[in-house]
């Protein structure tokens, strides 16, 4: 039986969706600072230094939740400041396929802003949970959408 949505369930996404963006516009606004990079700029970078420098952009999209159309604004942005480049890549069933590739300047960068985006998850999020609280939301995350496996 699926339980009936209560006020504390309400109350409780309301608080969770409350601290995801208080920490991402706390995480963001440092990035920019030190940066100028907006957070899904960087999640781009992280994206491709975890993937072996590169990837499609249909990749991408799937990895990012990204939509086409705002995803490649964000990679004509990075394009423009040298962190990647953009490859025509056809293949047999997508004759359009393009790779997104890091620079060694944009792995610099990466590389720089990810100490940056660690420490700050670490201050403003991951110092305030135990070990039982960790595994607690891990377990309850793994059972709503995007995540389930």
């Amino acid at each position: 039986a699926v339980p009936r949505l209560d006020a504390e369930r309400v109350a409780l996404w309301r608080a969770f969706q409350t601290a995801g963006e208080v920490v991402s516009r706390s995480i963001e606004a440092e990035m920019f600072d030190e940066f100028h990079l907006a957070l899904p700029q960087f999640d781009l970078l992280a994206a491709l230094a975890q993937n072996n420098d590169q990837m499609r952009v249909k990749e991408l999209c799937e990895i990012l939740s990204a939509v086409p159309s705002s995803l490649s604004r964000r990679i004509d942005s990075l394009v423009e400041r040298g962190y990647v480049t953009r490859e025509e890549a056809p293949t047999v069933e997508d004759n359009r396929a393009v790779i997104v590739r890091l620079t060694r300047m944009g792995r610099l960068v990466w590389r720089d802003s990810n100490i940056l985006y660690r420490r700050a998850i670490q201050r403003e999020f991951a110092n305030g949970l135990t070990e039982t609280e960790v595994t607690t939301m891990v377990r309850a995350l793994t059972k709503i959408s995007p995540f389930k496996k």
